[in-house]
């Protein structure tokens, strides 16, 4: 009996001990401190990950979309075009919009894969309208010299 007193007053004393945390730190195990901190952290990492992830997915929805709405325009477009010009510079473009619609045309403004827009004065279904209306045009003063016909099967517009 003796000998258990001294153990149980022993006991008694680390258990009247304020806090685990000092046994703990004794040990070289986390503290609460320490173990809160991780959790607010792992928390805090978690969300961001989510963020990421929301982020990613919106990103791949608009590039879907547009996708989609370029696919929609391709087979909105008729097979022919006449083209009056091609231009890499967007200004340059929209003048040659601008003189087209002087002439009474409706002209359609077409994007290519290397960078070029062609502005297209008549947009047909058929072959033969397409010429016939490229050579009416020679007669007018803002056609230039190097007017085309473009088939959309090419697949060099977007």
């Amino acid at each position: 009996m003796k000998k258990i007193f001294p153990l149980l007053v022993g006991i008694m004393l680390l258990g009247s001990l304020n806090s685990c945390d000092w046994v703990r730190s004794k040990l070289g195990m986390p503290t609460s401190k320490e173990l809160r901190e991780k959790q607010e952290q792992l928390i805090k990492d978690s969300l961001e990950k989510v963020e990421a992830e929301k982020e990613a997915a919106r990103l791949e929805q608009l590039r879907l979309d547009s996708l989609e709405q370029i696919e929609a325009q391709k087979k909105a477009l008729k097979r022919y075009h006449v083209v009056l010009g091609s231009f890499i510079m967007d200004n340059n473009a929209a003048r040659m919009l601008q003189s087209i619609e002087k002439e009474g045309y409706t002209p359609v403004k077409i994007s290519f894969k290397n960078g070029y827009s062609v502005i297209s004065a008549y947009q047909t279904d058929v072959l033969h309208d397409a010429y016939n209306r490229m050579y009416k045009m020679f007669a007018l003063d803002i056609t230039p010299y190097d007017v085309w016909v473009y088939d959309t099967k090419q697949n060099l517009h977007f």
